[in-house]
């Protein structure tokens, strides 16, 4: 499940690991590897993945990894860049359930993307859903506890988005802190939650199993 927006993303995924983006992805990414690895089987499906341009930096050999997203532009790229070493790059429609059976996957990674589905509970869910019984979850959000995050949001980054002609002002219609996320992965019953925050505390990372 996600969500269909006005802003295009497609040609900002590059950005992410130059600087000064990288002050900000590259946690992530790094946060993203361990989980990789962390996953209980090879099975892992990318929710949202962009054309994932980080995955030379995942070391995930032996990992079946399965790209999805809401743009097909992201997917064909995906496809070219990454051939025999992903199993699929999969369009999903914005807003329906994943088109995967329960239990699918031994992990489920999605970086920046709870935050922009208005009903993150059910989203949550359903990526529970298509993980397998003792299998891993891991996202990461925009922590908007961080106070300096949220300046950065109304002021540089605001300027950045209207240059690109839109506002970033109901971009994030799930602004989320810890105390929410955790309320999120209890709410699906999940198992050995744990949260950290990446990135000068802009950024929260959070990992559960599937009960």
């Amino acid at each position: 499940m996600s969500v269909a927006e006005p802003v295009d993303y497609f040609s900002n995924h590059q950005l992410k690991l130059r600087f000064p983006w990288r002050l900000y992805h590259a946690p992530i990414v790094a946060a993203l590897a361990w989980a990789v690895q962390k996953a209980p089987g090879p099975r892992l499906l990318n929710l949202g993945s962009g054309p994932f341009f980080e995955l030379d930096q995942l070391g995930a050999t032996g990992k079946e990894l399965t790209l999805a997203d809401i743009d097909p532009r992201a997917m064909r790229l995906a496809r070219e860049l990454h051939g025999s070493r992903i199993a699929g790059a999969d369009v999903i429609e914005a807003g329906a359930p994943l088109p995967y059976p329960d239990g699918r996957f031994d992990g489920l990674v999605s970086m920046d993307v709870i935050e922009h589905v208005p009903d993150p509970a059910a989203w949550l869910a359903e990526t529970f859903r298509v993980v397998r019984p003792g299998g891993l979850v891991f996202l990461t959000t925009p922590n908007y506890a961080s106070r300096s995050l949220v300046l950065l949001e109304r002021t540089a980054l605001e300027l950045v988005a209207r240059a690109q002609g839109f506002s970033r002002r109901d971009l994030h219609p799930s602004k989320l802190d810890e105390p929410a996320l955790r309320r999120l992965f209890s709410s699906v019953s999940a198992r050995r939650t744990r949260i950290e925050p990446l990135a000068f505390g802009w950024v929260l990372a959070a990992t559960a199993e599937r009960p």
